[in-house]
């Protein structure tokens, strides 16, 4: 239920769970992992709950488990109560709600743009309503001619909307089906269907409304006595100042916006991991018999199914024990003489696994097989453990005690590394480096990494062959790429990466085609004007500086509505947008704004090219 994509069709007591019976009893591993599924009494809230267990469960830890422990004085246990759907669906929540915000936005920036379309071809076929309402056309006639012109258009782009949705459900939940919860839930039903219906109802009424709004029905008949040259009704200017206006505020707020989530996204994709995945995949084995083996004959088992593995020719090296993305636990250290308590995450490992991962030892020595052997405590930390433990890091030859086990002796110092997600114990820091230690792993140990060759590949049934011939209560558990485990990791990161780049994309094709055609067509409307301007003198340069400053009062307006709506959002929600709004954004806004002016300029410069690069005569009497 903790995993994604997870289907459990066995429950199992939880006598049988895999610790063994000394593991239960040595509090110095901290596990951050167990989960308690219950029902609450009716009337009874998750914090009345949670007021309730915590004393309860931390009191009966203390008094009856750690209390001849010095180390765990003044420690407590926090129960935390939450809702099943929410563990499930983790922060989903709010990337959907974002998601839609960002899409919203789209659906303005379209109407506005499918609005300025409708406006300019109801101004276009103002003769031929004219010519309806002589012959006894009503104005509710006209208007349900827009409505059917509109609910067609809107009907076949429905259609088309919901056979690409249907696509991408198909494609989620084919291939994403592991890393997104819920997926395959998704399906074209009675409640999307009628929100479909819903929409294209919405926007058909919307627009056939917004297009007989501007008819003036009674004057309608004037129009056939008029030569056509200027006749017909026109999109206004305060019309047309708005739609300039609300193209570039929405703009300058989706691009931000999108810019950076993407600019966080690709920070966090692109972070040194400080280790390589390259070719290397992780084997756990399974045994499935009901006579258990103890440690001393599991050893032998597991020397030659490592042996007989290593000896495969698609293999170049091999390590006993799981991949750093495969999870660290929590270990409870304390140092001598003044007692200082530390909590760095730990992972047990052979003496080939920083080699393998190419993780560099940087001070000290690595560990040996004579230390597993003997099951010797010796400690490899990193910097970021170094450093907490003495300023300068000179830490090799210290000791530190752990609860129910012989002290650690420190032995070498690697360098740090940064798994995507993880945090330090107790902290919600992602940008810190997390402390972490390395003790020998034992000879029994059923999980293995295997580099394998260049241009070399090895499959699950060659590996079931390799272990059953040695022994055949083993088989193959699990068989994954790190690469694929590093993915996973980084799945939201790259996802948001995507998705922003599109969305920014969108928002800057739509902005840009509704921009130019508004001032297209603005720019149409004073063809003549431009024209006479030429005739008597006027520069190309001329022209493009009347045409940027008469449009530059609604951009400017634009880019400033949306400063104001940047600055309201961070003020009303500063707690949540604290960790994407902040004064590193400064540059990406200049860049923004420097983009949206651009399109801008060229909406402004395109629609001239056809008359400023040709002779005023063409303007002038308006052919080509």
């Amino acid at each position: 239920m903790a995993e994604i994509g997870r289907k459990t069709q066995v429950w199992l007591p939880w006598d049988l769970n895999p610790e063994t019976t000394e593991d239960r009893q040595i509090f110095g591993n901290i596990k951050n992992n167990f989960h308690f599924v219950g029902r609450l009494k009716k009337g009874m809230s998750q914090s009345q709950a949670q007021q309730l267990l915590t004393p309860f469960v931390s009191k009966h830890w203390q008094q009856g488990f750690v209390a001849k422990y010095d180390f765990f004085q003044g420690w407590s246990v926090e129960i935390q109560v939450r809702s099943l759907q929410e563990v499930i669906l983790g922060d989903n929540k709010s990337i959907t709600i974002m998601l839609i915000a960002g899409v919203m936005g789209l659906v303005l920036i379209a109407s506005a743009n499918i609005s300025n379309l409708f406006l300019s071809r109801s101004a276009e076929n103002q003769r031929k309503m004219a010519i309806q309402a002589v012959i006894g056309a009503k104005r509710k006639h006209l208007f349900k001619s827009m409505l059917a012109e509109t609910s067609l258009l809107m009907f076949m782009s429905i259609i088309l909307a919901l056979a690409i949705a249907k696509t991408c459900f198909y494609i989620m939940q084919r291939y994403l089906g592991e890393v997104l919860p819920k997926i395959d839930e998704l399906s074209l039903n009675f409640i999307t269907l009628g929100s479909a219906l819903l929409v294209t109802v919405i926007f058909a009424l919307f627009f056939a409304k917004l297009s007989a709004h501007m008819i003036n029905y009674n004057t309608l008949n004037t129009m056939l006595q008029s030569s056509g040259k200027g006749g017909g009704l026109q999109v206004s200017k305060k019309t047309r100042f708005i739609l300039i206006t609300s193209q570039v505020a929405l703009a300058t707020i989706l691009v931000f916006a999108n810019l950076s989530l993407l600019k966080d996204a690709i920070k966090i994709i692109n972070t040194p991991i400080g280790f390589t995945t390259n070719n290397i995949s992780t084997l756990t084995l399974n045994f499935s018999a009901t006579d258990l083996l103890n440690e001393e004959e599991k050893k032998p088992i597991m020397a030659e199914i490592m042996k007989n593995l290593a000896a495969l020719p698609q293999v170049e090296a091999i390590a006993q024990g799981s991949s750093p993305l495969d999870g660290f636990g929590i270990k409870a250290l304390t140092k001598y003489p003044n007692n200082i308590k530390y909590i760095p995450h730990f992972k047990r490992i052979d003496e080939r696994y920083f080699t393998l991962i190419e993780q560099p030892l940087l001070q000290g020595e690595n560990f040996t097989i004579a230390d597993r052997r003997n099951n010797d405590n010796k400690l490899i930390i990193n910097q970021a453990f170094a450093k907490q433990l003495k300023t300068d890091g000179d830490v090799i030859g210290m000791q530190l005690s752990s609860i129910g086990e012989p002290d650690f002796k420190i032995i070498g110092i690697v360098k740090d590394i940064t798994i995507p997600g993880q945090t330090a114990f107790g902290s919600d820091d992602i940008t810190a480096t997390v402390p972490r230690a390395y003790a020998p792993n034992y000879l029994q140990e059923q999980r293995f990494m295997l580099k394998i060759k260049e241009n070399q590949s090895i499959n699950r049934q060659q590996l079931a062959k390799v272990i059953a011939a040695v022994d055949a209560r083993y088989s193959v558990f699990s068989f994954t790429a790190i690469g694929d485990l590093l993915t996973q990791k980084l799945f939201t990161a790259i996802t948001t990466a995507i998705t922003t780049a599109i969305l920014a994309s969108l928002v800057f094709l739509l902005a840009s085609i509704g921009l130019y055609g508004v001032l297209n067509y603005g720019i149409q409307l004073r063809r003549f004007e431009l024209g006479t301007r030429m005739a008597i003198g006027a520069k190309r340069a001329d022209v493009i500086k009347l045409i940027i400053k008469d449009n530059a009062k609604a951009i400017l307006l634009g880019i400033g509505i949306s400063v104001l709506a940047i600055v309201a959002l961070s003020l009303s929600f500063s707690e949540q947008l604290s960790q994407y709004l902040t004064w590193q954004l400064i540059p990406l806004f200049l860049v923004t704004l420097g983009l949206v002016s651009l399109i801008s300029f060229a909406a402004c410069y395109l629609p001239l090219r056809q008359y400023i690069n040709k002779p005023a005569v063409y303007s002038l009497r308006g052919s080509e």
